[in-house]
């Protein structure tokens, strides 16, 4: 049984007006516990309105989506319980921060379920702490603090929550180049930490590569592609005829052999690239 899942999944965005625009298109996914999950799409593919349903923040027009089996529209009580249990961080999550103080923001989720002081101090600041937030930061206003430093408060608020599915929309969208390779590293131990599920949108093929271990590709609407990293690259060709690309380091691999260099194009990071010339060059040497 999948862990998350959805079945037959339709969205239309003024439904009955003149105006329907149809953003999800008979949708069918399967993600397993613990998955590292990666989807892709051009601007206006429908992957931020697909994860916007599982979590019930959005309710299909048509189809189901079910959390360990269970329809999570079947009662108010289930869709309260998912938005608990599958933990949603929009693109630019610090427009998020509303309240007073680090500590509020962090706390916002957990007090919402009910938790008694204690526990919620205690989820504040282990969740602060694993993003790398300093006590001294959690009595200053959100609002006083660096991009990079508000995008860690925002998934720390959502982490509080503890929830089984992290889900994150573009997560380092803005962020500097140092920016971007902490939070990447903070998703990533996360994941490693905790075991649980994680499913980030990106336009960045690169982090794809080096961190997804199961990729769904949105095309107008649709999954066109879903499988591992290597079954979604191998299709180059298409996926450029779709808007996308591939890793730049593949593209340089790619280049290479069309120059006639016997190289693999199946090279998506830069960590593969390495070992691939290294390979090369040490057969070079042997052979001479």
């Amino acid at each position: 049984m999948s862990h998350l899942q959805t079945e037959n999944l339709t969205y239309i965005y003024g439904a009955g007006t003149p105006f329907k625009i149809t953003a999800l298109d008979n949708i069918n996914i399967n993600i397993e516990k613990g998955d590292f999950v990666a989807i892709i799409g051009h601007t206006g593919s429908g992957k931020s309105t697909l994860v916007q349903h599982l979590n019930g923040l959005l309710k299909p027009t048509d189809g189901k989506i079910f959390l360990d089996g269970e329809n999570i529209h079947q009662s108010k009580s289930k869709l309260f319980d998912t938005r608990y249990r599958v933990g949603l961080c929009f693109q630019y999550p610090e427009y998020q921060l509303f309240e007073s103080t680090v500590y509020k923001d962090i706390a916002f989720g957990p007090t919402n379920m009910g938790l008694s002081v204690t526990e919620i101090d205690e989820r504040v600041r282990k969740a602060a702490k694993y993003v790398g937030i300093p006590d001294e930061m959690l009595s200053k206003s959100p609002f006083d603090l660096s991009g990079g430093e508000k995008r860690r408060v925002a998934i720390a608020g959502v982490i509080s929550m503890e929830p089984e599915i992290l889900i994150l929309d573009e997560p380092t969208s803005g962020l500097d180049p140092m920016g971007r390779e902490q939070i990447l590293d903070l998703i990533k131990n996360y994941r490693e930490t905790t075991g649980n599920t994680v499913i980030i949108v990106s336009h960045s093929m690169d982090d794809v590569a080096r961190f997804a271990t199961k990729v769904i590709v949105m095309n107008d609407a649709k999954v066109d592609l879903t499988g591992t990293v290597d079954d979604i690259f191998e299709n180059s060709t298409h996926l450029q005829d779709i808007g996308l690309s591939v890793p730049q380091i593949t593209e340089v691999f790619i280049k290479l052999r069309e120059k006639g260099y016997p190289v693999s194009e199946k090279v998506y990071t830069v960590e593969q690239g390495y070992n691939e010339l290294k390979r090369l060059f040490e057969g070079s040497v042997n052979n001479d």
